[in-house]
């Protein structure tokens, strides 16, 4: 997919200096509980690779550093800002950053990643085709039988309207990050996206969303490759 499109310009533009990093949201039960449930089971992910797709200012990696011994917890993000942030305040980290371009993660090596999570991320893509692919490349970096746990809106849709439509490509939004959202309004939205991908063993959970007035629900995605 081309990155020179007119949502990802505007998305870059945007976010080009960073953005909070949403220290709140630590205090969200179902963060830990469900998000990174499998992470409980610490003992499993001794020297394994873990990967925080839009990563923002660093918080889930070094939550994810404080669970198991990683070998490496890596963060990718469009801002470089944000990144900057990371390289900066997480020198002694196990950890690399990388700035994504929009569209795709293919910075990253094919087949890397032991698990891979996102949150509070993939609901600010009101384009279906942007989100599509870059769920196909979560999929390239991780290697067979890693875990992918991600979060993203759920509740009722208005096609064209905001928040968008799961299927809606809304590619003339004018600003990201709650301004123009989209939500799932039926798990087998989201289900039969990943098993075509390729994506497998996928469950989800819908829950009350946490300190996002534009939502009123949450979808919580597991699934394998």
């Amino acid at each position: 997919m081309d990155e020179n499109n007119r949502y990802t310009a505007m998305q870059k533009n945007q976010y080009l200096y960073g953005t909070s990093n949403h220290p709140e949201h630590n205090k969200n039960k179902d963060y830990w509980d469900i998000l990174l449930k499998d992470i409980k089971q610490k003992e499993s992910w001794t020297d394994k690779k873990a990967l925080d797709f839009a990563c923002g200012k660093g918080r889930n990696v070094t939550n994810l550093l404080s669970l198991a011994s990683w070998s490496t917890v890596d963060g990718v993000d469009i801002s470089p800002g944000n990144i900057v942030y990371c390289k900066q305040n997480y020198k002694k980290q196990k950890s690399q950053w990388y700035v994504n371009n929009g569209v795709d993660i293919q910075e990253l090596k094919t087949e890397e990643y032991d698990f891979v999570m996102s949150t509070i991320a993939l609901q600010h893509i009101p384009v279906y085709d942007i989100r599509k692919n870059i769920l196909k490349d979560i999929l390239r970096v991780m290697k067979k039988g890693a875990i992918f746990s991600f979060q993203v809106a759920y509740g009722p849709e208005t096609p064209g309207k905001r928040p968008a439509s799961y299927y809606d490509n809304i590619f003339n939004a004018e600003a990201t990050n709650s301004a123009w959202d989209f939500r799932v309004n039926n798990e087998q939205q989201v289900i039969e996206d990943l098993s075509e991908i390729g994506f497998s063993d996928i469950s989800t959970e819908v829950r009350d969303s946490f300190s996002d007035n534009q939502h009123p629900q949450w979808i919580y995605i597991r699934c394998k490759k």
